[in-house]
């Protein structure tokens, strides 16, 4: 099982492919093989790294108390361990605000960003404050299966209408990506809620690609036009009828947008 020691934990990797690095950031409570469609793709021409955070899947530290920005150092001391001086760095959600913070710490290792449902400032922006408030505390203070059926907002409103059998399949996928640990689970929460980069963007000089379901319920669509209106170098596509989990539910769509980034970053 390939794991790398980073300050007090041990993050577990998987790794496919030769070529351009490109590091796969899953979002809050999810394993790194949540970007399993994607690596399938991508790793025939890329190197693809995909990691659990700490406190998520075989990675350990769910008794920690943690921060966005912990969890930036850790894939810096990671990608440092594995011998990579440069990557394309793929967050979404909790994973994206880390890229954020990692490549603002570490901008020698980022080459280019994709921000995947995300957002700038927790305390700025209330909506997505109050979801994460709420989802922990359900996660805290209930039965864990009505914390569970909260999870619906996650996906477009149109799957259920339109295309019950994908929105199925798509929450069929997602159990199977979730991590284990409770505990971890809270604690990306509230590394959730500390995180603020609004007014640290500008200073990015990467490219960045900014990708949001149009009917994102959770990180909302202004929340994304946000990020790639601080990023100098950003732009910004909107995925049709999908919502927070856009990589499950049009995982084609993303696909095309990320090929064509990357061939004009490469």
């Amino acid at each position: 099982m390939p794991l790398v020691t980073c300050a007090d934990v041990d993050l577990y990797y998987e790794e496919a492919g030769e070529g351009p690095v490109l590091l796969w950031v899953p979002g809050t409570g999810l394993r790194g093989r949540t970007w399993e469609q994607q690596v399938a793709v991508f790793s025939s021409s890329h190197r693809c790294i995909s990691v659990d955070l700490r406190g998520s899947g075989e990675s350990t530290g769910a008794d920690t108390e943690f921060t966005v920005a912990d969890l930036a150092t850790d894939l810096a001391q990671l990608l440092d361990e594995l011998g990579v001086t440069t990557a394309t760095v793929i967050g979404l959600s909790l994973g994206s605000a880390v890229a954020q913070e990692l490549a603002l710490l570490r901008p020698d290792l980022v080459r280019a960003l994709v921000l995947l449902a995300t957002w700038s400032s927790t305390s700025a922006e209330h909506h997505v404050r109050r979801h994460f408030e709420s989802r922990l505390y359900a996660l805290e203070n209930g039965p864990l299966d009505v914390y569970a059926q909260f999870a619906f907002w996650m996906s477009s409103p149109w799957l259920y209408d339109h295309e019950p059998e994908l929105q199925s399949s798509v929450e069929e996928r997602l159990r199977g990506h979730l991590s284990t640990s409770l505990a971890g689970t809270a604690g990306h929460f509230r590394a959730d809620l500390t995180h603020e980069t609004r007014d640290r963007l500008h200073s990015l000089g990467c490219p960045c690609l900014v990708v949001n379901g149009e009917d994102d319920l959770i990180t909302l669509p202004w929340y994304n036009a946000t990020v790639a209106e601080l990023i100098p170098l950003a732009t910004r596509v909107t995925i049709p009828h999908a919502g927070h989990l856009s990589w499950l539910e049009r995982p084609e769509l993303l696909t095309g947008h990320l090929e064509d980034f990357l061939a004009g970053v490469e």
